[in-house]
């Protein structure tokens, strides 16, 4: 299975997770880490569009997120999620529903729709399983937007 990231270049190969852990994440909530990726580049790059700042964007890298196919994928259905899963901001219901899925160390991905598009997919790994090791990291090629993309509010 291939995933996609677009991160910070500080920070393209951490494996601890210390960001989301920190703050939370749509699926996770403070103190408990998890490691988030995109089914395509073009996700990742809408996902970076919506949690970036202002100009100057820092440094960017896609990275490549490589794991065997026959890894466990949690996969829950739209109707399984919170009815606020896509709420803004984050719901403690949507973190809620990851931090159970997180603590139950029973799968070590889970496949969600994207909050900005959910016909699109995201997934969460949980860098706590005890197969997180299977999980490969590279950094492709540094990433920068068009400047169409960014517009008047960069």
């Amino acid at each position: 299975m291939k995933l996609w990231r677009i991160a910070r270049r500080a920070y393209a190969l951490d494996r601890l997770c210390a960001g989301a852990a920190r703050f939370g994440g749509r699926w996770n909530p403070p103190n408990l880490p998890a490691f988030y990726a995109g089914a395509s580049v073009a996700i990742c790059a809408l996902e970076a569009l919506a949690h970036l700042g202002s100009l100057p964007l820092p440094p960017l890298v896609l990275v490549a997120v490589e794991l065997p196919d026959d890894v466990s994928v949690y996969r829950p259905g739209l109707v399984d999620l919170p009815l606020d899963w896509n709420a803004m901001p984050v719901s403690a219901s949507a973190q809620a529903f990851g931090g159970n899925w997180l603590s139950r160390m029973g799968e070590l991905c889970m496949a969600v729709p994207s909050a900005l598009l959910p016909e699109e997919g995201n997934v969460v790994i949980n860098p706590l399983h005890p197969d997180f090791d299977l999980v490969a990291l590279s950094v492709v090629r540094p990433f920068s937007f068009d400047r169409r993309l960014l517009g008047p509010r960069f």
